[in-house]
């Protein structure tokens, strides 16, 4: 898709500095566009959904424009034909540029929503595991991958929280 050129949006600068922050936050060193390549695929994906939240943007300040790929202007405009009455009544919205602030400030919600799902381990956090694979190798004598026995483990991990959470919750 990226052949298909590039097109530029215009954004307050509001905007552009969540645009920042959540590029810094989730993607260091990330190029701004690229974030929203990658939150696009990841919606896409359904990693999460464009939920709709009780925001307010700031729209002081000039236009800024913003280059991006041409299918992630098509994403914006496919979604905008798709939200605009549910925004126009939510958010009192009336142009392209405003539906697309308010959406990619619902978008970084959604993720910081989806965020609160996910478990954040350093690597060093891992040498347990690395014990715990080496001393099953040599139990077991079965060769396996790391990568492999760590699928494994941690979903055997993650089934005995959930059922313990089942237990505690009734």
């Amino acid at each position: 898709m990226p052949s298909q050129g590039y097109s530029t949006i215009g954004l307050k600068p509001s905007i552009i500095m969540e645009l920042q922050r959540i590029t810094d936050q989730y993607y260091p060193g990330m190029f701004l566009p690229s974030t929203l390549i990658i939150t696009m695929n990841e919606v896409k994906r359904g990693y999460y959904a464009p939920e709709i939240y009780n925001i307010k943007v700031d729209f002081s300040g000039r236009y800024n424009s913003l280059t991006i790929r041409a299918d992630v202007k098509d994403w914006l405009e496919e979604n905008y034909k798709n939200l605009f009455d549910l925004y126009a009544e939510k958010y009192g919205i009336d142009s392209f540029t405003q539906f697309v602030s308010y959406f990619i400030m619902n978008l970084f919600q959604s993720k910081l929503a989806s965020q609160d799902q996910v478990i954040r381990i350093k690597d060093s956090e891992f040498k347990w595991l690395i014990q715990e694979y080496k001393k099953r190798k040599k139990q077991n004598g079965i060769e396996t991958t790391f990568d492999q026995f760590a699928d494994v483990f941690l979903r055997e991990l993650l089934d005995k929280i959930n059922e313990a959470k089942k237990i505690l919750s009734t």
